[in-house]
């Protein structure tokens, strides 16, 4: 191969990447910013040192706006991470607790089930499929994303090519979507999602709730999440974050921990005990703030701490 023949194909090769380039970044400057987070709190995981955790929280936004893991580090001496975001899955609660256990090896997993009964299957791209890309392919990953979008390859450009399933939304463009502001934030929070807004609700009697039966396709999601923290010799804190809901899971999950030889917390029951108020406590009617997030986290902490041996 000639000199004249190599710079043509230096040259198409060097387009071809900036064009790639180019697709990639327009994909993330048109995406929702509401998914920013959920990047975020990934990419901050991922800086963490290996093997350097004692507790790992999961789940939705319960989970990640509901539990102050900074608490459970300055107050309790416990390095703890919250992985949680927003409206996490039950199998996608799965994904999350993979891809940790991957670089991790905490003694204690707390996962909120408030969406135990919620799972993600043959659907289209949504907000919570898109913020898992940062996440690097293993087989976890590859297997949730075939459960979402089945064998649909025009799924699974959307997801790897952004710019094809957001490219309407050139017209709500400002200047927040040339903002990427990083993981820094998540790494200051330990994975926490804090929020300060307070507004007043009751919290309601969960007596008198209505019971959900959990259906057989997110127990059989459990039941792999159970044997992966049993295969590395993790502890299952199953658990439920009081908000102002009534889709309630309670009994089941009280049933499937015992079957299961597992922890599981209804914190309805110990809403006094913890001192939550939800005068002060609450950013909305589904999320516990920044004082609620702390109160739950100590709580958290003193039963971990007097129920496992963490040094």
């Amino acid at each position: 191969m000639t000199k004249k023949s190599i710079k043509p194909l230096i040259s198409c090769i060097i387009t071809l990447l900036l064009c790639i380039a180019l697709i990639q970044y327009m994909g993330r400057m048109l995406d929702p910013k509401w998914t920013e987070d959920g990047f975020n709190v990934i990419e901050a995981f991922e800086l963490l040192e290996d093997h350097s955790l004692d507790v790992i929280v999961y789940g939705s936004s319960h989970a990640w706006k509901g539990c102050d893991t900074r608490v459970m580090c300055d107050q309790y001496g416990l390095s703890a991470y919250n992985y949680g975001c927003s409206w996490q899955s039950i199998n996608t609660i799965l994904l999350f607790l993979q891809d940790s256990l991957r670089t991790q090896t905490p003694r204690v997993a707390c996962i909120e089930v408030g969406l135990v009964n919620s799972i993600e299957q043959d659907v289209d791209l949504n907000g919570q499929i898109y913020y898992t890309r940062p996440m690097k392919n293993f087989k976890g990953k590859e297997e949730y994303l075939r459960q979402c979008f089945g064998n649909d390859i025009g799924r699974y450009i959307s997801y790897y090519v952004p710019l094809v399933m957001f490219h309407d939304n050139w017209n709500a463009v400002d200047s927040e979507n040339f903002r990427f502001p990083g993981p820094q934030r998540f790494v200051d929070t330990r994975g926490y999602f804090v929020d300060t807004d307070v507004n007043a609700f009751a919290f309601p009697d969960y007596n008198d709730f209505q019971q959900y039966e959990i259906r057989e396709e997110c127990v059989e999601v459990l039941d792999k999440i159970v044997a992966a923290c049993r295969e590395k010799d993790v502890q299952i804190i199953f658990y439920t974050c009081p908000y102002v809901g009534e889709y309630y899971f309670g009994d089941a999950m009280k049933r499937y921990a015992e079957e299961h030889d597992c922890v599981y917390l209804n914190l309805f029951e110990y809403i006094d005990e913890m001192g939550l108020n939800g005068e002060t406590d609450l950013q909305d009617a589904d999320h516990l703030n920044e004082s609620g997030a702390g109160k739950v986290a100590a709580f958290l902490s003193d039963y971990i701490i007097k129920h496992y041996d963490i040094t």
